[in-house]
């Protein structure tokens, strides 16, 4: 490595909140650049070698063991890989995102993290994929940054980044308090769990990853806008006095009633919000996990304007923001028995084990318990699922003067789920606007998906010429 820097030992305690997802084999975040030039392999590695001396998270594995998950190190971790696919098309990242889905990452050997090329003689993209548990999308945008800063100038020395503290409510914004009743809701749930409780550990983890990459695949819907549109759905959002993240949400809602049919109740629409500038402390350049989220109700109105249901949705969720009710359910997460997690899981998608699999009678036995908590609580909490969940990342900052690389385009990809209809991922890069539709084949009716899509597509095109 052309560093003076050492790489020194990192370990951290995991946060319950980061704990959560360690079970979910789709709980990956993807952040792909299209971008025009080309970089070789041997130069990649060394830009992720150097980005692991400023942010050595990505490179950790999780320590498992008879006490439990409870560290994240780089200490005996394996290497993190840069990968490199053919490009045939356009659309290649994403077989390519599928493929490297299906390849378990062992948490106790690690790393959680890959970075992949796909190339093309002309055009390729830089993707970085990452566990949910060690990263959220800024993260991400963060680690591409430093890619391409160590790409533009291959001299350059790690920065030394301050070690932020972990996203706990120690750090929080003040007066944040968990009501009397959601506090002894918990703990009830807690005590019944531990009547019952039973533990899954790596096998068992392995055992489900591969059940559900060989059942279900992502299929990613595309729209893109250049810098034109983009710059005229920003100009036409504030010119009515809302955001252009509250204007893709309601169009994606209306498209939904035009293309599938209405809600026979009023729409969860959630998104996802970047926590670093909320707490108490500074942790703006931090990766990790900083993430909580608004999950507002909104009763389209299609008797209105479409900008009048813009601004009652933009009021509504200006207030949760204000308020700082998007820690609410992370605060959750620290009280609740990380373990009945682990079960939910288990109980929902255990069926798919096939009779070859090392534990497929505990699995299918498990999941057959339809009075077990585990299954009663999915029940419980799928009248709580958004039908739409957006995370925006916004106008994004990367190096736009590496030599022999031009970055066009961005792609973002974030986790989804089995219970999940409608998930996005925003995001611009070069003054381009790019909306990406995540759903897991089979869980989701695709052909829906597309008329949404579509729908979504004509509405915000037109609004750029109204």
């Amino acid at each position: 490595m052309t560093t003076t820097q050492e790489i020194i030992p990192y370990k951290r305690e995991i946060t319950s909140q980061e704990r959560r997802f360690l079970f979910s084999p789709a709980s990956f975040i993807s952040l792909v650049l299209r971008f025009r030039g080309h970089v070789t392999r041997e130069a990649m590695e060394k830009a992720v070698e150097k980005l692991l001396v400023t942010y050595p998270l990505f490179g950790v594995r999780v320590e498992w063991n008879e006490e439990r998950v409870k560290w994240s190190t780089t200490e005996g971790a394996a290497k993190v890989p840069v990968k490199v696919h053919p490009r045939v098309s356009d659309n290649s990242w994403m077989s390519v995102l599928n493929h490297e889905f299906a390849i378990p990452m062992r948490p106790s050997v690690g790393p959680l993290t890959r970075f992949v090329l796909v190339m093309g003689s002309d055009v390729s993209e830089l993707i970085a994929m990452s566990h949910h548990m060690i990263s959220d999308g800024r993260s991400l945008q963060f680690a591409l940054r430093e890619i391409l800063l160590h790409l533009k100038d291959p001299g350059r020395e790690p920065p030394v980044v301050r070690e932020a503290p972990s996203h706990t409510p120690e750090i929080f914004p003040e007066g944040l308090a968990m009501g009397r009743f959601r506090s002894t809701m918990i703990g009830r749930i807690n005590k019944k769990w531990a009547k019952e409780r039973i533990l899954f550990d790596e096998e068992d983890l392995l055992n489900i990853w591969e059940a559900t990459w060989k059942n279900t695949h992502y299929v990613y819907e595309v729209m893109e806008f250049d810098e034109i549109e983009t710059n005229s759905l920003v100009q036409v959002s504030r010119a009515n006095d809302v955001t252009l993240n509250s204007t893709i949400l309601v169009a994606i809602l209306r498209a939904r009633i035009e293309a599938v049919g209405s809600y026979d109740r009023k729409a969860r629409v959630a998104t996802a919000v970047d926590t670093r500038k909320r707490l108490r402390v500074d942790c703006s350049d931090a990766v990790g996990f900083y993430a909580g989220g608004s999950s507002v109700q909104l009763d389209y109105k299609e008797n209105a304007t479409f900008w009048e249901n813009v601004r009652v949705y933009h009021k509504i969720v200006t207030k949760d923001l204000d308020e700082n009710n998007v820690f609410g359910t992370v605060s959750d997460h620290f009280v609740l028995d990380q373990t009945l997690l682990d079960a939910m899981v288990i109980s929902s998608i255990g069926d798919q084990i096939e009779p070859h699999q090392s534990r497929h009678e505990k699995l299918t036995e498990y999941s057959g318990r339809k009075e077990s908590l585990a299954a009663k609580f999915i029940a419980r909490m799928a009248s709580n699922t958004p039908d739409i969940m957006s995370t925006n990342l916004g106008r994004i900052e990367l190096p736009n003067d590496v030599p022999g690389i031009r970055v066009e385009r961005a792609f973002f990809a974030p986790t989804s789920g089995m219970g999940f209809d409608i998930v996005l991922g925003v995001i611009t890069v070069g003054g381009r606007l790019t909306i990406t539709f995540n759903h897991l084949h089979g869980y989701v009716d695709g052909e829906n998906m597309r008329k949404i899509r579509n729908k979504a597509e004509e509405i915000l095109r037109g609004l750029i010429h109204s």
